[in-house]
């Protein structure tokens, strides 16, 4: 009797899956799967390939882009205070493109901030949801204060946003090295 109670003492009767209803659950676009003859499913992740800030500055210095000072931000040192908080990006960098004019110092406010680079800025995020909601508040930020605006590209996980003193052809070039991420 614990015999029968442990195996379940009835025959399993084979259960028909959708795949493709059941890799869109979750979160799967059909080119990250496939199904093989014999019923088997490869799954191609990119969630050891997650993009990180220096994954896309490496790719814009390669390209030739002209960048500048980076700051790799920290929990400790990011400005906004949300890096690795709840809901918030797991990873953060702000870059120099030297083409874009630069704050010139106030000797006369010290501070112990640095100097933040103009240019763009890279936020990571740990799930679309959170990237979402983030690009939707800088969104309603940029209605309130259009002075603010900059560009905005997404790819995958990454948020890319740009000062809006690059042309849009410079920004092109920005985005074109990103979204090949």
């Amino acid at each position: 009797m614990i015999v029968c109670a442990i195996s379940g003492c009835s025959d399993p009767k084979p259960v028909d899956i959708d795949i493709d209803e059941a890799a869109a659950d979750a979160g799967l676009a059909p080119d990250e799967y496939k199904v093989n003859d014999d019923g088997s499913v490869n799954v191609s992740s990119k969630v050891d390939t997650a993009i990180t800030p220096d994954d896309v500055i490496a790719a814009f210095k390669s390209a030739g882009l002209p960048i500048g000072e980076v700051l790799i931000q920290t929990a400790d040192t990011d400005p906004n205070n949300k890096l690795g908080r709840p809901g918030e990006y797991i990873g953060s960098a702000q870059f120099e493109d030297s083409r874009v004019k630069q704050l010139e110092p106030m000797p006369e406010i010290e501070t112990d901030e640095p100097d933040l680079p103009l240019g763009g800025i890279i936020e990571v995020f740990d799930n679309d949801k959170d990237l979402q909601s983030r690009k939707q508040y800088i969104e309603q930020v940029y209605e309130m204060m259009p002075a603010a605006k900059q560009y905005m590209y997404v790819n995958n996980l990454a948020l890319l946003r740009l000062e809006y003193e690059l042309t849009p052809d410079q920004a092109k070039e920005y985005e074109e090295v990103f979204m090949s991420l």
